[in-house]
């Protein structure tokens, strides 16, 4: 890890770990950036109703010890509040995920509302957009592809699919969901593109070139 601090959070920050972890890292599951920018670090298990039972389940450290434990926590420096990342040990990467709800109903709305209010692009941060599988996951080893968006799709109803450059043109893909705010906060070169009409399709021919409209 380098000498600089890495992640934008204070290092002695408290995270929610589970308590699992401290010994045996390797059975890292997921975690979560509340909306509050604050980790929580599983093994698998969730929050429970009864607090005696996550007692025994989770404790708190420090995140500059949560990192030395787990130190591919790095990789999701620029990952924003409100998301997700489980853990795929087998190819160490990051599959990230927006946070849907809490049990808090009422925190849930004010900040939904917020959400809105702060927005300034077209459209809504919360509606639930189409990515290329590839732009929702995080590598961590050294020849992980880079992730970029190479095309920009609004469909004729509307909604929004975003291509990356690991997709081969003209084939099939799997996609996954993220919120469009998520989306803008990964890949803020994007925005521009939000003003794209039904119909419409934004492409380039590598990672940082202008876009240009290709259809519509």
């Amino acid at each position: 890890m380098s000498e600089e601090w890495p992640l934008r959070q204070d290092p002695e920050s408290p995270v929610i770990i589970a308590h699992d972890l401290v010994d045996h890292p390797e059975k890292l599951a997921f975690v979560v950036l509340d909306d509050d920018d604050d980790w929580f670090i599983s093994d698998g298990a969730e929050f429970e109703e009864d607090m005696e039972v996550n007692r025994q389940l989770f404790g708190a450290t420090a995140l500059r010890e949560a990192v030395t434990l787990l130190p591919h926590l790095v990789a999701l420096a620029d990952v924003p509040p409100g998301m997700a990342a489980d853990w795929d040990p087998d190819r160490r990467t990051w599959l990230l995920s927006s946070v849907s709800d809490s049990d808090d109903l009422d925190e849930d709305l004010v900040h939904r509302e917020a959400r809105i209010a702060a927005w300034t692009h077209p459209g809504s941060p919360v509606e639930e957009v189409q990515l290329s599988t590839g732009l929702t996951e995080i590598g961590t080893t050294a020849d992980a592809p880079a992730r970029a968006v190479r095309q920009v799709v609004r469909e004729q109803d509307g909604t929004w699919l975003f291509v990356g450059f690991e997709v081969p043109e003209a084939e099939d893909f799997e996609v996954e969901g993220l919120e469009l705010e998520h989306v803008v906060q990964l890949y803020p070169d994007v925005a521009s593109t939000l003003l794209a009409a039904p119909g419409q399709v934004f492409d380039r021919a590598e990672p940082g070139a202008p876009w240009e409209l290709v259809e519509g």
